[in-house]
């Protein structure tokens, strides 16, 4: 059985999303995933889709949270995409086959 969480990663896989198009996606509503969404993003594994933008603007280390140059501010979800951390989990996961 999968997480909701590891549903919400494979969700945002390949493609960044808004919060509107997960909700309609995963038959959920925004409020209720914009909680796992904070969680998420709390943990480095999903970041708002910004052009020019790297994984994160700390590094995505696993202090993140405590880092006093990456802000105490969860943004509010607009676009959403996978970081790098995020990339790994799934893989972890659900390893892709080999074509």
């Amino acid at each position: 059985m999968t997480s909701p969480l590891a549903t919400i990663l494979g969700s945002l896989a390949g493609t960044p999303r808004t919060l509107p198009e997960l909700s309609r996606s995963l038959g959920s509503s925004p409020q209720a995933l914009e909680g796992m969404l904070q969680t998420l993003y709390a943990g480095g594994y999903v970041q708002e889709a910004v052009q020019n933008q790297g994984d994160c603007s700390c590094s995505g280390c696993s202090l993140k949270s405590m880092c006093r140059n990456f802000g105490d501010e969860t943004p509010e979800f607009h676009l959403l995409r996978l970081t790098e951390r995020g990339e790994k989990y799934l893989n972890r996961i659900a390893p892709q086959p080999v074509p």
